[in-house]
């Protein structure tokens, strides 16, 4: 049995009321319908205080990831993982890497960058906020049993790698 199929089934077997409800509110914290519209008054914002570079990195930062992790599941095409009971409902893509935490990666570092170049003094409490925030989205792609971790951790390295080449190019 592979290492995802077994964290899987330990998720599965560890499930609560409590994670039963708070997993499905967590992982709406990676998903476009969130991030987004977040990711376009943060820019609108930082442009009204002068900060093109930092609107830039985050609109370049989440698009750009967003773009590659849809080409990624396009190309590489993995099925879903049908290890135990799914608690949401299934996503019509593929599962190779997890969309969710890519883009909540991006996302979080680009507002740690952010942070650390306007108000350093913040930067700390941001990254344990933003350490935080992607783990409980990675965790709750596993937790509803839609990603296979492996996919989770895809999404979380190459989320970072996009962040930190976009920041080098900017």
């Amino acid at each position: 049995m592979s290492l995802d199929t077994r964290i899987l089934l330990f998720a599965a077997a560890h499930r609560s009321q409590g994670l039963d409800q708070l997993f499905p509110s967590v992982t709406w914290l990676g998903s476009l319908y969130v991030l987004a519209p977040l990711a376009l008054v943060i820019a609108a914002v930082l442009i009204q205080l002068q900060k093109r570079w930092e609107a830039m990195l985050l609109v370049i930062g989440l698009s750009g990831a967003t773009l590659l992790v849809h080409l990624l599941k396009l190309v590489l095409a993995r099925p879903r993982p049908a290890v135990a009971e799914r608690l949401a409902a299934l996503p019509s893509d593929s599962s190779f890497p997890s969309a969710h935490t890519m883009q909540a990666t991006a996302f979080m570092l680009c507002i740690l960058f952010i942070v650390y170049r306007i108000w350093p003094q913040w930067g700390a409490l941001t990254a344990l906020v933003a350490a935080l925030l992607i783990l409980l989205v990675g965790a709750s792609r596993i937790y509803l049993q839609v990603h296979y971790p492996s996919d989770v951790l895809a999404g979380l390295m190459l989320g970072g790698a996009w962040i930190l080449l976009v920041r080098k190019l900017l």
